[in-house]
């Protein structure tokens, strides 16, 4: 018997891919619990469509991300920040000071979970980064923290 999963099921197959298992299995265990439902041919030919639709909201979300890796390739950021003794920060630059950085510059809005940095930068120099647009699609940034300059009055 041919069903679709709704759930990854282990040692069977994945979300939304059609099995051949044995009837029994089917009716008493896997549709019974939610995991399954029979592969009619209307079913089949909606999971064929969600398919679909599923695929082209990825390639424009790809598209939209190569846009956004092409305005960002190569660029250096600069944060300025206060320093204390031995160049160290007061406080640090985290993921949301980067987005917001990058949302004043370039006029790009990006999640700050889509930041990989894995500790705040708490000292000063360059650090290169990476933005994960999409699955697919990352950029690499390089990151320029300076001693704030105060203005002498």
């Amino acid at each position: 018997m041919k069903v679709i999963l709704r759930k990854n099921v282990d040692n069977l197959g994945a979300k939304d891919e059609v099995v051949e298992v044995k009837g029994g299995y089917a009716r008493n265990y896997l549709i019974p619990k939610g995991l399954a439902f029979p592969a009619t041919p209307d079913k089949l030919k909606q999971l064929e469509e969600r398919k679909r639709v599923i695929k082209q909201k990825n390639e424009r979300e790809k598209l939209k991300a190569k846009r956004v890796e092409e305005k960002l390739k190569g660029v250096t950021l600069t944060i300025e920040r206060e320093v204390g003794e031995e160049g160290k920060l007061f406080g640090s630059v985290t993921t949301q000071d980067i987005v917001d950085r990058i949302k004043k510059k370039f006029n790009i809005s990006l999640d700050h979970r889509k930041i990989v940095l894995d500790e705040p930068i708490r000292v000063i120099g360059i650090k290169e980064i990476f933005i994960k647009l999409h699955p697919e699609v990352e950029v690499p940034l390089k990151v320029e923290v300076k001693k704030k300059v105060e203005d002498e009055k």
